[in-house]
């Protein structure tokens, strides 16, 4: 079994470098490739990547439409039988693809393995876990709130070739999208008390600063996939995607007015 992780990278760093070594350690078990898309790093980035060439890393650097986009050239580049992004600031736990290859091997009519998630600071300290929903199917996934951690998910290569990859109209929520379109193929492994990654928050993190866009992409990525309006996880995006800002914006008007800068 084969696996191919993407990175799209736009000023990877300081963090790159711990990404990429966590994919490098994977290959003491595992076969893997390592795609980088690099969209026109001005921070150093692609000086680090030429510096440190390996046979097994291809990197590319040309120009992009964002994120979604350099991921989805990265996948027509790749190789594997088994597909995975990384993100620059994220990292792969020790012997995490030998754990999802016998995942996968165990469990052959599955199209997706995902695990639960630790979650870190900008220094790599641990700060909390992603866990895993509780019940891996698609209406399992549509209606709980907590999504699949993205780095710890891996998918087989020809069920993303078979729904078309990822739909580029999604800028943020185009891993919910493309959950939410695998499991509607097949079998999701879910293993709830194993972590895979570290998801790194930090401020610039795009979770961070478009929090309230990804929760309406979430919403719509869901709606999209069939979940009824009526429902509680619905109630629950609106809430938080559309009420709740508004409510926080009237507030923080009403504050402003009410103490006036001076």
């Amino acid at each position: 079994m084969r696996f191919s992780i993407v990175t799209p990278v736009f000023n990877g760093m300081p963090w790159l470098a711990e990404a990429v070594a966590s994919i490098e350690d994977q290959r003491a078990s595992v076969d893997v490739e390592h795609l980088v898309l690099d969209g026109g790093s001005t921070d150093g980035t692609r000086e680090w990547l030429h510096a440190r060439p390996d046979a097994n890393r291809r990197d590319v650097f040309e120009p992009d439409a964002g994120q979604t986009d350099a991921l989805a050239r990265g996948f027509d580049l790749a190789t594997g039988d088994v597909f995975g992004w990384l993100n620059a600031d994220d990292l792969l736990e020790p012997g995490a693809l030998a754990i999802v290859a016998r995942a996968f091997e165990e469990h052959p009519t599955a199209v997706l393995v995902s695990s639960a998630s630790h979650i870190i600071d900008p220094g790599g300290r641990v700060m909390g876990r992603i866990p895993t929903p509780p019940v891996g199917t698609l209406r399992g996934l549509l209606h709980h709130p907590t999504n699949l951690a993205q780095p710890a998910t891996f998918f087989r290569a020809s069920a993303y070739r078979s729904i078309g990859g990822l739909d580029r109209r999604y800028d943020l929520a185009m891993d919910v999208d493309l959950w939410m379109r695998l499991a509607g193929r097949g079998g999701v492994v879910l293993l709830p008390d194993t972590e895979l990654a570290r998801f790194r928050i930090h401020g610039t993190a795009k979770s961070v600063v478009g929090a309230t866009a990804a929760i309406r992409e979430d919403f719509a990525s869901r709606r999209r996939a069939g979940l009824p309006i009526w429902s509680r996880t619905a109630r629950y995006f609106i809430w938080h995607g559309y009420v709740k800002p508004v409510l926080r914006a009237v507030r923080d008007r009403a504050r402003r007015g009410r103490f006036p800068a001076t």
